[in-house]
């Protein structure tokens, strides 16, 4: 071997000496092995491979004795430190083995043990694992909440690492992920043998309006409102209340989502069962008010069955009236069945027809074309309300007067202000519907006869005198003898110059010629042109004819005068 040779190779020894003694170099934050080389005092030296010994107090060494020549397992805590000394630590070589087990349990999602030893300020509870101090919030101690903690303190225990922090120094453990691994499995195994009609005892967790939901142990389940009671009942809290311990049956379980139903209801017998001969349609039955709603009343028949009486049953003559003011909770009345459902555990009932339908003893009282005297008892904007009088006797129905049947001639808005409260009026039956439990009275109809004799002398009479009720652009509105009449723009005079209403006031008195009577509008068409016409050609048959060599102005005079004579 040259010289050269022995150079390269001194160089590549050196270089992998060197190498692997930079790669075996102990660094701060780490664990190494060292000996013990000397004691001096209260402090230990030990050597850990740097170029100068580290240095560590006895005292953490308490009860484990140490002498010179020991291998030991220290933590380097500063390779060089005050003086230039290496300073180590024997107390926190455990601890360091604690948050690199830690780190590796939180890793793999593993659990630790350790044991609550307190409350914290922080609102939760301090945990020791093997030296350090993991928090444990509230949230996380159990799945439900833990009335006396005192049971859980110094009891060693299982908890899922949920945070961990080193250089802050923080761990976050949860007792309640391992009680929910644990109940998830018990869930499953009860899941996977549940079957409808299973009976469990549980505990009522939680009320809603459309149910509860109890604990089971390791599964919950829904009481829907439907199945507590047999009677209707309006919010769960009626019959359960929050903590109650109950025994549940499984009415239905739902395999895909895991969705159990629960009974109460079911664990006794069905009250309704067998009544469709007790409560057949048409018997009656009395019973007591058991609760009032808008749409109508809830009556209890016997122990858990009720019927409904609906709004429009309970009386013969309140429509529209709320219930309230009608009956009273506790208050004892006699029905009878309309209708009965065993399945869907129904039962309709009515108050009103244990009693004569009064609609019908009116109806066959007063037929319809009766006359009939009555008082207004309400005023509406459709009509008039009247009770009739029978006598010394008032009826209690409410016969109604539409405002079309009032007037002939007035607006049936304008006709109700004629009227008051307590006023009587005179009328005649014009019609009866009984399912509908409605009678109406017209007024104008009575009229209509006398109104007729009036109308048929007026059109006797061709000509007559009439006072002017309104001007309007197309006419005047006229009335005699109480029967409204029109003449139109071109009935006002038979000049084209003196067709004009802006000629006339109202009360002004003009005479006009009736041309025709319109039933439907019940008004006379009335022409003061065609009154012209006729009374120029009677003068001119009386006095003359223009053929004769006489002016029509001679002839019209001529009759003007033997008039003013005659008057």
């Amino acid at each position: 071997m040259n010289i050269e040779s022995i150079t390269n190779f001194s160089k590549e020894s050196f270089a992998q000496l060197l190498e692997e003694k930079l790669q075996y170099q102990p660094k701060e934050s780490s664990i190494v092995r060292g000996k013990v080389v000397m004691i001096l005092g209260d402090v230990v030296f030990v050597d850990v491979g740097l170029k100068s010994e580290g240095r560590i107090s006895i005292n953490e060494f308490a009860g484990q004795g140490v002498k010179v020549g020991d291998e030991v397992d220290v933590y380097i805590e500063r390779v060089e430190g005050r003086n230039g000394c290496t300073q180590l630590s024997k107390e926190k070589v455990e601890r360091e083995r604690v948050w690199n087990k830690l780190e590796e349990i939180y890793a793999k999602g593993d659990n630790v043990n350790g044991k609550i030893i307190g409350k914290v300020s922080k609102g939760g509870f301090a945990v020791e694992i093997e030296g350090i101090l993991a928090f444990l919030p509230g949230s996380q101690l159990d799945i439900r909440s833990v009335k006396d903690i005192s049971v859980l303190i110094d009891i060693e225990q299982p908890f899922k690492v949920l945070k961990i922090d080193r250089e802050q120094g923080n761990v976050v453990v949860s007792r309640r992920a391992i009680l929910e691994e644990s109940r998830k499995e018990a869930k499953d195994e009860i899941l996977a043998g549940i079957k409808e009609g299973m009976i469990f005892d549980g505990t009522v967790k939680n009320i809603t309006a459309y149910g509860a939901f109890v604990d089971l142990g390791d599964i919950d389940g829904l009481l829907h409102i439907t199945d507590i009671s047999w009677n209707k009942i309006t919010h769960p809290s009626e019959k359960i209340t929050l903590g109650q311990e109950i025994k549940v049956i499984v009415t239905k379980y739902n395999a895909e989502t895991k969705r159990v139903s629960l009974g109460l209801k079911q664990l006794s017998d069905n009250p309704w069962k067998g009544l469709e001969q007790k409560y057949a349609v048409g018997t009656k039955h009395k019973g007591k008010v058991s609760s009032v709603l808008d749409y109508g009343v809830f009556i209890e028949l016997q122990k858990d069955v009720e019927g409904l009486v609906y709004l429009n049953e309970i009386d013969w003559n309140t429509k529209n009236t709320h219930p309230t003011k009608l009956l009273q909770v506790n208050d004892e009345v006699e029905t009878v069945v309309l209708d009965i459902d065993i399945e869907k555990h129904r039962i309709s009932l009515s108050i009103k027809q244990c009693t004569d339908n009064p609609w019908k003893q009116f109806a066959t009282q007063y037929p319809i074309g009766t006359v009939v005297e009555a008082k207004v008892k309400k005023i509406a904007d459709f009509g008039l309300f009247v009770h009739v009088i029978d006598g010394d006797k008032e009826s209690e129905l409410d016969i109604l007067v539409p405002a079309v049947e009032i007037s002939f001639d007035d607006n049936p808005r304008n006709a109700l202000k004629d009227y008051k409260i307590g006023d009587t009026i005179k009328g005649v039956i014009l019609s009866s519907d009984l399912e509908r439990e409605r009678i109406t009275v017209s007024i104008k109809q009575l009229q209509e006869g006398d109104h007729q004799k009036v109308v048929d002398q007026l059109v006797k009479s061709k000509i007559i005198t009439c006072k002017v009720l309104e001007v309007t652009k197309d006419g005047l509105v006229v009335e005699a003898e109480g029967v409204k009449g029109f003449v139109k723009r071109f009935d006002l005079s038979r000049h084209k110059d003196q067709q004009k209403p802006e000629r006339f006031t109202v009360d002004d008195r003009i005479d006009a010629k009736v041309v025709s009577y319109d039933k439907s509008k019940k008004m006379l068409n009335l022409s003061v042109k065609a009154l012209e016409i006729d009374e120029e050609k009677k003068a001119i048959a009386e006095y003359g004819s223009v053929d004769s060599g006489a002016s029509l102005g001679d002839i019209l005079g001529a009759a003007l005068e033997q008039q003013n004579k005659g008057k």
